[in-house]
């Protein structure tokens, strides 16, 4: 970080690779592997059933890394607000899920890679502290742009996964909002802590629905690899994965972090070549080599206030 004065104001500009972007990295590896999981693991496991498996696993992980640490939960002095984000999170597994029932991975992938623009109106709506600049403002159109070569414009125009398509633009929200809300709680409490409570009363919504889904659930046809899928999808695409996304939140902010995933479809795509044997054309690889110039510029170019950095100063660590 250097400081620059504009106006009299004195800014921190991010000039290096740090820590938490190679974590952020991680995520978008394990989430673009996801798809395909999720994919396969619901022709065996009814969708529900599955996420609400899942759920329970994260919230378990998360309530025991807390106990292992010693991190108190603040349920009681922020209930309020940490419901709001367990029944947004609860609304984006809902339609997630039963979005990629009907829809291609592919499809799943581009809509939610476009998250960077939604959060982007949100952060100019909202007045949690987030700056939008012109540089993460061309760095996430120039991304979005990337997502769309890879995963190929004319498959979002199939009519069959219309419904699908429609349930992941509401997950697409969602998410956003999931991200954008947790900006003030991250002031006062750890990702650890906002994760955890997020998850907890994401699961107690969702747990009835899977519940009800389990009279469509044959255990005798389900196979040992969907049920390692589901745990490790628990542990390693929830519990883990949502650390190091509020932990980006926190230090980044929502703006720069939503540019991750943007990568997440490209993820996909290379996860699904290796795994899959599916063919990257050229197209797809101009797309992946946007996607990241987008992420780059987006992350070099921006700048925080002073203001904002010195709140970092009440961040508690993980």
């Amino acid at each position: 970080m250097h400081e620059v004065k504009r106006g009299g104001a004195t800014y921190l500009t991010p000039i290096t690779w740090t820590s938490i972007d190679t974590l952020l990295l991680l995520l978008v590896v394990i989430w673009g592997a996801n798809f395909s999981v999720v994919k396969l693991v619901i022709v065996e496991i009814p969708p529900f059933v599955f996420n609400a498996l899942r759920l329970v696993v994260a919230t378990l992980v998360l309530l025991s890394i807390a106990w292992y640490r010693n991190v108190s939960l603040p349920v009681r002095s922020a209930w309020r607000p940490m419901v709001g984000l367990g029944l947004g999170l609860c609304v984006y597994q809902l339609s997630f899920v039963s979005g990629l029932v009907h829809t291609s991975a592919t499809n799943s992938a581009v809509i939610l890679g476009c998250m960077p623009v939604v959060v982007l109106i949100f952060n100019a709506i909202s007045r949690n502290g987030d700056y939008v600049t012109r540089w993460q403002a061309a760095g996430v159109a120039l991304a979005v742009v990337g997502v769309c070569l890879v995963v190929g414009i004319g498959s979002i125009g199939n009519r069959d996964a219309l419904r699908g398509d429609l349930l992941t633009i509401v997950s697409l929200f969602c998410w956003a909002w999931y991200t954008v809300g947790s900006r003030p709680l991250l002031f006062q409490y750890s990702p650890l802590q906002v994760t955890t409570c997020a998850m907890l009363f994401c699961t107690v919504f969702f747990v009835p629905a899977g519940v009800l889904a389990l009279t469509d659930l044959d255990v005798s046809s389900v196979t040992g690899i969907a049920w390692v899928a589901t745990f490790f999808s628990g542990f390693l695409a929830l519990a883990i994965s949502h650390i190091i996304w509020y932990t980006g939140v926190q230090r980044l902010g929502s703006a720069r972090t939503s540019v991750f995933s943007s990568l997440v479809p490209v993820a996909a795509m290379l996860v699904a070549a290796v795994w899959l044997q599916e063919p990257i054309g050229w197209v797809k690889t101009l797309g992946a080599a946007i996607v990241i110039a987008g992420l780059l510029l987006s992350r070099l170019g921006g700048s925080i206030s002073r203001r904002a950095v010195g709140r970092l100063k009440v961040f508690k660590p993980l």
